[in-house]
């Protein structure tokens, strides 16, 4: 074997490590996590070899009941993907996420899950669904479509995917941590709640919409207890949401800009 077929090999070899390395530095960073899911929904794709990566959070359910929605996705999909409504993929993530353990399907054409795989030329009929857990809590789940000319995933790629959806998982829970500690509402109600609620706070498990939710009637309360009228709270909370329209403005922009540099 020649030197340069050696330096070749050792690069491949390497390829997965540098991948998996790459995301966790991007997990790493003291940023906004979920600004940039489409980013970790990439980089995961590329750390498992997978044609594309999905990643599923869990939904605020007025019901109770646990429930998934899309997050993130390396692919174009329809808008009512993105809607929390149940769909084929949600099918499988949903028993992942029932049961708290991960499904390897080699050939999903030839498996109990047939009737629920959509066929896409981009995509192989492999798949891999993994829970994504903070402690011993599910707090959502990461799909991986194979590659139309890969070998079908094996256990080997099962154990890549099960490492890359534990550094998720850590991060979504740091990520929850951050927020709390920066806001000073956020530790008021945490105060406030009972310890399974700041528990469910502090271990990421709780949806971050039914965390918004909470904040905001803390928020409400505060500012109620300090003497401010109906209509002073109704200001405030108008500020928020034109500072929320500043921020998709500028953000709708430098996508904008993005797109035109590319």
């Amino acid at each position: 074997m020649s030197i340069q077929e050696s330096r070749g090999e050792a690069q491949q070899k390497l390829s997965p490590l540098v991948d998996l390395h790459e995301l966790a530095v991007f997990l790493n960073a003291e940023e906004d996590l979920e600004s940039r899911l489409d980013e970790l929904a990439r980089l995961a794709a590329r750390a498992t070899s997978a044609a594309g990566c999905s990643i599923m959070l869990l939904a605020d359910d007025e019901s109770g009941t646990a429930s998934l929605k899309l997050w993130a996705c390396t692919e174009k999909l329809p808008a009512d993907a993105w809607s929390g409504k149940s769909d084929n993929v949600e099918s499988i993530a949903g028993r992942v996420l029932e049961r708290g353990e991960p499904i390897l399907i080699a050939d999903i054409q030839e498996s109990a899950f047939a009737a629920m795989a959509r066929r896409r030329a981009s995509i192989g009929f492999s798949f891999i669904s993994t829970p994504i857990r903070t402690g011993q809590r599910t707090v959502g789940v990461m799909n991986l479509s194979g590659r139309p000319e890969a070998a079908p995933f094996g256990d080997a790629d099962l154990t890549l995917a099960n490492i890359v959806a534990a550094l998720i998982g850590r991060s979504v829970q740091v990520e929850w941590l951050r927020k709390l500690v920066r806001s000073r509402i956020a530790q008021a109600a945490l105060a406030r709640e009972s310890r399974k609620v700041s528990n469910r706070l502090t271990d990421g498990s709780l949806p971050p919409s039914r965390l918004a939710k909470m904040l905001a009637k803390s928020f409400y309360k505060d500012l109620a207890a300090a003497g401010f009228s109906s209509g002073q709270i109704i200001e405030a909370a108008s500020e928020i949401i034109g500072q929320i329209s500043g921020d998709l403005t500028r953000h709708k922009k430098r996508l904008e800009r993005e797109t035109g540099e590319g």
